[in-house]
């Protein structure tokens, strides 16, 4: 009975112990571990700029749909249809990217990807919030839409959001 109070007492201890440094503000603590479908997802959107970013026309088709298009927030009635969007991407110069906070929504053969994408970087950098809606074709998934818009991280809240605190920021790396 002794035994078992003692193993009691150590295991609460050192429960509590874990749980006071899962709550330090000092960033060490939690780990997060991305989920299965934000590897895959983060692994396309990253090879699919890398055939961008080689003016790969053939390999940039692998990962959309013949009748893929860009949604932008400065014209979201007018859409890019693909042909202009293979055009201006053949014109664009190389660039440093990164893909950041992204979460992936599954709806059966439909993925709802949403990401910081960082373009360029230091003084240069650009950061856009883009939301692709990816399909399944087959054993594969292509991108059908691509919703983006610039990030102001001045802008206003937008309407029915939280602001993040300090520790929801911390979980999305």
């Amino acid at each position: 009975m002794n035994r078992f109070l003692i193993a009691l007492s150590m295991l609460a201890a050192f429960g509590g112990a874990l749980a006071a440094e899962q709550a330090t503000p000092s960033g060490r603590g939690a780990v997060v571990t991305p989920t299965r479908n934000v590897l895959i997802f983060t692994k396309l959107e990253n090879d699919w700029f890398d055939a961008i970013q080689r003016h790969d026309a053939q390999a940039i088709r692998r990962y959309v749909t013949d009748d893929f298009e860009i949604r932008s927030s400065p014209v979201p009635g007018v859409p890019t249809a693909l042909a202009d969007a293979l055009g201006q991407w053949s014109r664009q110069p190389a660039m440093h990217a990164s893909v950041a906070q992204m979460a992936v929504h599954e709806y059966g053969d439909l993925m709802l990807v949403s990401f910081k994408w960082t373009l360029a970087e230091g003084d240069a950098a650009r950061s856009y919030f883009v939301v692709d809606a990816w399909k399944r074709a087959g054993t594969d998934w292509k991108a059908a839409v691509r919703y983006a818009a610039p990030v102001d991280e001045n802008a206003a809240a937008v309407p029915g959001t939280v602001v993040p605190d300090i520790q929801s920021l911390r979980k999305k790396p």
